[in-house]
C-alpha cells in the first residue's frame, strides 16, 4: 500500500511540474497598451508625449484662447476616433459633434485631460487613450467599439460665442462654386428660389403640401418626403422664415444654420449644432 501510495504521489508531482512548465505567461493589461501604443505612435511618426502615470498619451495641435473649459457648460465638441488596430473608425465632423454638458463627455478620462491640458475653449488636442482608460475589456456595442481598444481621438471644443462663424464656413464650403447664387438672410439662412410659383400666397398659418428632401453638410440626405402636408407655424424656423418667400408652386434651396434649425443640441437623428440643406417643393397651399 505505501509502495502505491509513493508512486500516485511521484505520478502527481510530475504532472503539477509538467503543468506548471506549459503555463503560458500573461503581459498585463498596462504592458500590452503601452506596446500597442509606442507602435503606433513610431508607425505613424507622431509626436507625443504621456500625461503624469496615466499612460495616456497626448499632443496639443492648437492652443485655446476662448473662455476656461467649465464642466457646467455646454460647450460644442468636434472630434474623430479610431482604433490604433483600423477596426474601428469614426472620421465625420460633420456628424461627430457633442453639445451637452462637458462634465457628462465621456470616457471620462479623455474629458478630464482636455480640461487639465487644453485649459480654454477654441483649442484642439491629438489624445491616444489606453484601452483600459478608454471602454475596457467589454468595449462599446452601442459604438462598435472592440474590446481591450485602444483609441485615438482628434478633439476640437469650440468656443460657444463663435459658432455662428463655424457653421457659416461650414455652409459656404457645402455651397462651393454655387454660393454667389445664394442670398444671405439676417439670420444667416442661404437660399436659392429656383421658381417663385404664381399661386396662393403662403403666410405663417397656412397649411402647405410640400415635397422636400434635407441634408447633412457631408451630403448625406437625412429625410425625405413628397406630399408631406402641414401648417407653416409647424416647421423648424428656417422654414418658416424662407416658404413665405414663395407661392404655391414655387420650388427653393437654402441651407440653415442650427440657430435657425435644432439648435446646439441636435435632436433625435440630427447631431448637435447642424447647418442642414434643404431642397422644397410647394405643391399646393390652403388657409
Amino acid at each position: 500500500m505505501k509502495v502505491i501510495t509513493y508512486k500516485w504521489s511521484l505520478v502527481m508531482f510530475l504532472l503539477i511540474a509538467v503543468m506548471a512548465g506549459c503555463k503560458k505567461e500573461y503581459e498585463s493589461i498596462e504592458v500590452e497598451d503601452e506596446r500597442n501604443i509606442q507602435e503606433y505612435i513610431q508607425k505613424n511618426g507622431l509626436n507625443m508625449q504621456v500625461y503624469d502615470t496615466t499612460g495616456i498619451y497626448y499632443q496639443v495641435t492648437k492652443t485655446g484662447t476662448g473662455s476656461p473649459i467649465d464642466y457646467t457648460q455646454q460647450l460644442p465638441v468636434v472630434y474623430t476616433v479610431k482604433s490604433l488596430d483600423g477596426v474601428y473608425s469614426s472620421q465625420d465632423t460633420i456628424v461627430n459633434h457633442y453639445a451637452n454638458y462637458f462634465g457628462y463627455y465621456s470616457p471620462a478620462s479623455l474629458r478630464d485631460l482636455m480640461k487639465e491640458v487644453l485649459k480654454n475653449q477654441g483649442g484642439s488636442i491629438r489624445i491616444i487613450l489606453p484601452s483600459r482608460k478608454a471602454y475596457g475589456r467589454g468595449g462599446n456595442t452601442s459604438l462598435g467599439i472592440p474590446g481591450n481598444a485602444s483609441l485615438d481621438f482628434t478633439v476640437s471644443i469650440l468656443e460657444k460665442s463663435k459658432l455662428p462663424e463655424y457653421e457659416d464656413q461650414m455652409i459656404k464650403k457645402y455651397l462651393g462654386a454655387d454660393l454667389p447664387n445664394y442670398t444671405k438672410s439676417e439670420d444667416g439662412i442661404y437660399y436659392k428660389i429656383s421658381e417663385a410659383g404664381t399661386g396662393k400666397e403662403i403666410k405663417t398659418d397656412s397649411t402647405v403640401t410640400v415635397n422636400y428632401s434635407g441634408s447633412f453638410m457631408n451630403g448625406t440626405v437625412f429625410d425625405s418626403y413628397e406630399g408631406y402636408s402641414s401648417q407653416v407655424d409647424g416647421f423648424i424656423n428656417a422654414w418658416k422664415k424662407i416658404l413665405p418667400l414663395l407661392k404655391e408652386g414655387g420650388s427653393v434651396k437654402f441651407v440653415t444654420p442650427s440657430s435657425s434649425a435644432y439648435g446646439l443640441q441636435g435632436s433625435s437623428s440630427i447631431p448637435a449644432f447642424s447647418p442642414l440643406g434643404f431642397d422644397v417643393k410647394v405643391t399646393k397651399v390652403g388657409q
